[in-house]
């Protein structure tokens, strides 16, 4: 099927954009409502007014459920919640300017629902990053300014892509590369040919390394299939109309070697 007729690469209809808006905005009211509902309380203090106590369990409502849960689970709501809030935000704005210029595809339908997700989970990753002490230092959940931390989270699912990417670059100065595994593609080359020329139909053997994948041949510009594939061998047939060099065509790329046809 070609690429315009599928369903992705159609424009959105009405009732598409209608559906994913009310559900961007139902989903925002929802996330208002527990932001306000799972708020941590504020820490105990003592008679004195000179120590901090405990901080105390709190009773929660959340559409007909009320958990009781601890200072430290409401954060971990809150900046879930602040985390998609932030990114439903970034949403919205996209999918108005795209409805606007009248140049919103299908296939991005699901960017738009998927994304209040990846927007909470980045809220969380950066929210246990902090409160490991790995960028600063922090104490128990009754030190922890709920204001900071939300506004953090909904920051970072306003700008999740370039939370994404500054994670990224962050952690890869601070720990080592994989070393590439037996498995990794390598790189096609050919060593030899046996033999280095021959005629229409004669039979050829390509030496080399990376061949394992190899999918034709092609002699100058015409293409021969390939048989007896190995990591180290390719085996093809000089077709009609061919000419110098040899390539071996494979998915991590072309290798070329000299040859002439006789």
């Amino acid at each position: 099927m070609a690429e315009s007729s599928s369903s992705g690469a159609r424009y959105a209809r009405t009732g598409d954009i209608v559906a994913a808006s009310t559900v961007l905005l139902l989903l925002t009211a929802a996330l208002l409502i527990v932001l306000v509902q799972a708020w941590p309380p504020a820490p105990d203090v003592s008679p004195d007014g000179r120590t901090q106590l405990p901080a105390r369990a709190t009773t929660v409502h959340l559409f007909g459920w009320s958990p009781r849960v601890s200072r430290e689970t409401c954060l971990f709501v809150v900046v879930l919640a602040a985390g998609a809030l932030g990114a439903i935000v970034h949403a919205l704005r996209s999918l108005y300017w795209y409805v606007g210029n009248r140049a919103l595809r299908r296939s991005w339908l699901m960017m738009y629902l998927t994304l209040p997700l990846v927007g909470a989970l980045l809220g969380l990753v950066v929210y246990l990053v902090l409160r490991g002490g790995l960028t600063s230092p922090t104490g128990a959940s009754t030190d922890i300014n709920p204001y900071g931390v939300t506004a953090i989270a909904a920051l970072v699912g306003l700008f999740s892509r370039e939370t994404a990417e500054k994670l990224r670059g962050v952690f890869a100065a601070l720990l080592a590369p994989a070393p590439g595994g037996r498995d990794q593609a390598l790189a096609p080359a050919i060593a030899s040919v046996e033999p280095a020329s021959a005629p229409v139909g004669a039979s050829v053997t390509v030496h080399g390394t990376g061949l394992a994948s190899a999918s034709a041949a092609r002699f100058g510009t015409a293409e021969s299939p390939v048989a007896d594939v190995t990591d180290t061998r390719v085996r093809t047939t000089v077709p009609p109309g061919a000419s110098g060099p040899l390539t071996i065509l494979t998915p991590s790329g072309p290798a070329a070697f000299p040859f002439t046809v006789e």
